[in-house]
């Protein structure tokens, strides 16, 4: 069985100039999935919050909006507008690990209080004009909370539960929770996809092997350090210039954001951000990645990079 993959949210990384960029020069993805717009009230709708997800933008990519928010009143308005822009599915962020979210009861805040999430799921699924998926972590504080949400989830018809198989205060440092992943999947009615260090294709294969009955995955930052990983995972084999394919995507990348930034320091801002993960993919990378990092102007930071992709091997 093809494995389906999505794209996962990296906030302030995936957005829509990056996964063009992504989407022409790599494969394997199914889908991606957009970092979270918060739900809004109709009333105050701006075209600048859903910047991010305009149709123009987005021509041609399988994508799947993704929604913050804890009022089924707002996250169904914010529904109906991306229902409007041609989506045909919608995600309900109950992931997002970060106090500042977590402590307004969003995100992974939510997941020590089932009584809200079936209120919630209650006022939302019955009006929401897409199918809605949830993307949640196995606790905020520890992994059974998400286990006790199992028979609300159940009880509502819902297209997906993403699972990352952490609680919210680990944030993304530590071992996943392949045991904790396993009791909650268990229990779900509904289609489960696994998302959490999808390293390599060893890792993955070890991971299809213990869950043999999940058939999606999503991968995420380890695809930014290696953009072929999704195209690996089913079975591709690797260009037979990885380091020109890179150098391609880099320069449309960097080509996205002058268009539409202004001023050089947010452009190098973004673009260091995408090395912190890419550049653990050359050999020597310490190196010319602190020439990247410290690079203050387009002149100097095209010059490290050429360091990059004209002096270092692909070693992914």
């Amino acid at each position: 069985m093809t494995p389906i993959l999505h794209l996962a949210p990296l906030h302030g990384v995936t957005n829509c100039v990056f996964r063009n960029a992504f989407f022409s020069h790599f494969s394997g993805f199914d889908a991606a999935v957009a970092p979270f717009i918060p739900s809004v009230n109709a009333a105050s709708v701006r075209e600048t919050h859903f910047k991010d997800l305009l149709p123009p933008a987005n021509s041609g990519i399988p994508l799947i909006p993704q929604i913050l928010g804890n009022d089924a009143d707002q996250f169904v308005a914010t529904a109906k507008i991306l229902k409007d822009f041609g989506y045909d599915e919608v995600s309900w962020n109950l992931g997002c690990p970060y106090p500042m979210v977590a402590n307004k009861k969003r995100g992974s805040g939510l997941l020590p209080f089932p009584d809200l999430i079936e209120k919630f799921l209650e006022g939302a699924c019955s009006r929401s004009a897409l199918p809605i998926s949830v993307k949640a972590r196995l606790g905020r504080t520890e992994r059974g909370e998400l286990l006790r949400l199992m028979p609300v989830f159940n009880s509502f018809p819902l297209r997906r539960i993403v699972i990352h198989p952490r609680i919210a205060t680990q944030m993304y440092e530590g071992e996943v929770d392949l045991d904790g992943f396993s009791e909650a999947a268990a229990e779900s009615t509904h289609e489960v996809m696994y998302n959490g260090d999808i390293k390599d294709a060893a890792t993955f294969a070890s991971l299809q092997a213990r869950f043999p009955s999940i058939g999606q995955w999503m991968v995420g930052r380890w695809a930014l350090s290696d953009p072929f990983l999704a195209s690996a995972l089913k079975g591709a084999p690797p260009p037979a210039d990885p380091v020109r394919v890179v150098r391609d995507f880099h320069d449309e990348l960097l080509d996205g954001y002058r268009g539409i930034l202004s001023g050089q320091k947010h452009v190098l801002d973004k673009m260091k951000e995408v090395w912190t993960f890419l550049g653990l993919s050359f050999s020597g990378s310490d190196r010319n990645l602190k020439r990247i990092c410290k690079a203050n102007t387009l002149e100097a930071y095209g010059t490290a990079v050429a360091a990059v992709f004209e002096g270092e091997d692909w070693i992914a």
